[in-house]
């Protein structure tokens, strides 16, 4: 967590930030990869690009698939104010060359990296996560209903280290 707590400053104070509204369904992860490029390519770290999207990906399916209030179900309609009952929240935010990536999600439950068998085809997500971002981890959501999931990639030149 010391990592995670040298890069706060990329999260609370960032150059450049941007936020997307996914309902937690299977096109979530395609969306979050979508507004992923479009914001990395305007913001000139076209470098960063595939770990961020790889990254983005992988916490954003996880959302999709775990990280559903107790009870809810992807088939349920809309409420009657438009809003799905679960939704997930992608924020890219950019301070001096260090790219951070948060994910929020309805369930409090953390993510638990998994040991899949030779054949799984999933349970290796947040082994790719570890392996691409410089530092992650997991927190309560500041309301304590959910979780926040929070990525860091960084250009090898960035001042603010891990």
């Amino acid at each position: 967590m010391d990592r995670i707590t040298s890069l706060g400053s990329v999260i609370n104070a960032p150059e450049q930030q941007k936020s997307l509204t996914l309902a937690a369904d299977d096109r979530a992860p395609g969306k979050a990869r979508t507004f992923t490029r479009d914001a990395l390519t305007t913001w000139g770290v076209e470098d960063l690009l595939d770990q961020t999207v790889l990254i983005v990906s992988e916490l954003t399916t996880n959302a999709e698939q775990h990280g559903r209030t107790l009870n809810a179900s992807p088939a349920l309609p809309p409420r009657p104010n438009g809003k799905p009952d679960d939704v997930i929240t992608l924020t890219l935010t950019l301070q001096a060359g260090v790219v951070g990536i948060e994910v929020e999600d309805n369930s409090p439950d953390p993510p638990v990296p998994q040991i899949p068998s030779l054949y799984a085809t999933s349970g290796r997500g947040l082994r790719l996560v570890s392996a691409a971002a410089d530092a992650w981890a997991a927190c309560p959501k500041d309301d304590g209903c959910g979780k926040r999931v929070i990525a860091f990639v960084k250009r090898p030149e960035s001042p603010i280290t891990s």
